[in-house]
């Protein structure tokens, strides 16, 4: 009995330009030929003989791409089948884990898209997770072809709200720019995701087999032998290398495409010496579906997403910036394979179906757009960015290291106030935020006021703070570290309320039965009893590198204001030996801070240490320091800054417009 695989089904949007292979069962040993038809008219032709099993492959030109509607017959002497509503256009693999296959229905704006889809001429391939009455657990072991799916059109009457959002909101963009260029092609993806995986269950065991690093990281996992110990994992089987690729990937061979859209690694972050492991990974991965998959093999790009933050690790521990590094580094070796999309600027808007959890936030429509964005520049030939700035080179110059970067199309530039996420360090890697300056349009000489030997930089590799804002040209630039080849990680000592432009921070807490409660957004600053706190930029001075300063007011003596610790943002002021800040204000200030210890007995311990006027140059805002040597070891959980204001006009306020810690 002559059948196709389900991929090759009504309603498919096949990739144009190419070839076609319609795989399925028939006869042992018989003739099976095809046709591609418009309306009567014959467009492409291929027979193939069965194999003694009765599978077999056929290959079909594809037409142009158009939006014009096809069949395809495929027959034996004794059988036939037609599938309809069939078109040729620009189809795209969309794979990865939960940040790629969260779905439509997980966006706010998921209303707004499913109306502004239809009518566009998108089609997608929904493949199924579960073969009917399968057991889920379980995974072959060998690559399947009849994983159940079905091809969807965006014209209102199939759903697409249980498909990626990200590859929609990419679809969409493509299919309106090509509208607006008159360019009459339909756009499709192939929903092949999967929340958890690896990018090794992504690749054929036979690949993985093959290549000696994968090979090395697999027996370390203690994977071997295959045999005997395949659906021994229990709920993790379908984290197995290959089982991805057996359940979700093969069954579309046969299908080309344009290129890959990704989103995954979220699954690697923590593993030793991640970069390197997940860098080989990639090129694994990409050169064997480029052999598979590619309409184009001199062309066939991989749009990335990099990871966003999320609590890997302890506090400070920048672990996910190792799998980051791995994608900087293949886009930067190879930029005609692999494009990498930053995204730490988009803030972690959440879904109230998912709840509040950053690791998924929804702001997958922006990211989709963005990777549109590259794949028209890369692939289609129009204008924009086509890369966002990468770390390139640097040098010690004295006090300063000086970063020189590539891809930075219009420029280097700080993006809303002060930059936010760069840290500098010297041999001891004790990494302290730092201050920059932006030299020419790919040059910034980045420097610590009280560090005399820098040696390393880094720049948005915290696990868990967003929010990102050095950008060149029109997108964000890449996160880098200098030392990202040592063996020890790397850490960082996040205290936001440093950074005067930032508002609030997101932070775990817990429930009452102490499970943690995801995280939600909490202020940096807060104020004391009988004051208020807010950003000012009335006083601010802007040579200075910040828009704002915090205001803290009240309506008699003492004014204050306070930042606690949390698990992630820690106040461990014992490692410095002052804090500088500067202040504005009118008549005289007496001012103090207030360092509050929690105890492991329950009990506070209060330690307080005086803000004093420094002499030296005038400043806008006055310069004053507390000295922070020999404090007590032991937790800080709140640092308070309190002020006693002498005016004659009862005006009782002071803006603090920066803030250093001194080493």
């Amino acid at each position: 009995m002559l059948q196709l695989y389900p991929v090759f089904s009504d309603h498919a949007l096949f990739q144009c330009d190419s070839t076609l292979t319609l795989r399925g069962t028939a006869d042992a040993s018989t003739v099976v030929a095809a046709e591609i038809l418009s309306d009567q008219t014959v467009i492409a032709k291929g027979c193939a003989e069965s194999n003694a099993d009765g599978t077999f492959s056929l290959t079909l030109n594809t037409p142009k791409g158009s939006f014009d509607v096809y069949s395809i017959r495929v027959c034996t002497d004794d059988d036939a089948l037609i599938l309809s509503d069939i078109q040729f256009g620009e189809l795209w693999i969309a794979s990865g884990q939960s940040n790629m296959e969260m779905s439509n229905s997980h966006q706010p704006e998921c209303k707004k898209m499913m109306q502004d889809i239809i009518g566009t001429g998108s089609r997608v391939y929904a493949i199924n997770y579960y073969k009917d009455g399968a057991n889920p657990e379980e995974f072959s072991m060998t690559p399947e072809d009849d994983t159940p799916g079905h091809w969807m059109v965006a014209d209102g009457t199939h759903n697409w709200e249980g498909v990626s959002a990200c590859a929609t909101a990419f679809v969409l963009d493509i299919a309106r720019k090509f509208k607006e260029i008159g360019r009459t092609v339909p756009v499709g993806f192939l929903n092949v995701s999967w929340g958890g995986t690896p990018i090794n269950g992504w690749i054929p065991l036979d690949v993985l087999d093959a290549d000696e690093i994968s090979h090395a990281f697999m027996e370390k996992q203690g994977r071997y032998p295959f045999e005997e110990k395949w659906n021994t994992y229990g709920g993790g089987n379908f984290q197995q290398p290959a089982a991805m690729y057996n359940r979700k990937i093969a069954p579309v061979r046969g299908l080309k495409a344009r290129g890959i859209i990704w989103y995954q690694g979220e699954n690697e972050v923590g593993i030793e010496w991640s970069h390197r492991i997940y860098a080989n990974a990639l090129r694994v991965y990409h050169k064997y579906y480029t052999e598979e998959f590619a309409a184009d093999k001199n062309a066939f790009p991989m749009i990335s997403s990099l990871i966003y933050p999320w609590v890997y690790g302890n506090a400070g521990e920048c672990m996910r910036a190792y799998v980051n590094e791995a994608f900087v580094e293949t886009a930067k070796e190879s930029p005609d394979k692999f494009i990498i999309c930053p995204l730490d600027d988009l803030p972690p808007v959440w879904a109230s179906n998912l709840g509040n959890h950053p690791i998924h936030p929804a702001h997958k429509y922006r990211l989709g757009s963005r990777m549109a964005r590259l794949a028209l520049a890369n692939t289609y030939g129009q204008a924009g960015q086509k890369a966002p700035a990468t770390l390139d080179t640097y040098e010690i110059d004295g006090n300063r290291l000086i970063l020189k970067f590539a891809d930075v199309n219009t420029g280097l530039y700080i993006k809303n106030g002060h930059i936010d996420g760069l840290y500098i360090a010297g041999e001891n890697r004790h990494y302290l935020p730092a201050e920059c300056e932006i030299l020419s349009a790919d040059t910034m000489a980045v420097w610590h006021p009280y560090l005399e030997n820098p040696v390393h930089a880094a720049y948005d590799i915290s696990s868990f703070a967003c929010g990102a804002n050095l950008w060149a040209g029109e997108l964000p630039a890449a996160p880098f570290a200098t030392d990202i080849q040592s063996k020890e990680l790397i850490r960082l000592e996040s205290m936001p309320f440093l950074n005067p432009d930032l508002v609030s921070v997101w932070e775990t807490r817990m429930n009452p039965t102490q499970q943690p409660l995801e995280v939600y957004y909490f202020p940096i600053w807060k104020p004391m009893c009988g004051s208020e706190v807010c950003q000012d930029n009335a006083f601010v001075n802007i040579t200075e590198g910040y828009s704002n300063s915090i205001r803290i007011s009240g309506s008699g003596n003492p004014i204050g204001a306070y930042v606690s610790a949390s698990e992630y943002h820690l106040l461990n002021l014992q490692k410095f030996s002052a804090m500088e800040l500067d202040l504005y204000h009118r008549g005289t200030v007496n001012g103090y801070l207030e360092l509050e210890y929690a105890m492991e007995n329950g009990q506070k311990t209060i330690v307080q240490r005086p803000i004093t006027e420094t002499d030296g140059a005038e400043y806008t805002f006055k310069r004053y320091t507390a000295d922070l040597t020999n404090l007590p070891a032991g937790r800080i959980a709140h640092l308070r800054f309190v002020f006693s204001v002498e005016d004659d006009q009862k005006l009782y306020f002071v803006n603090i417009a920066k803030l250093v810690l001194k080493p």
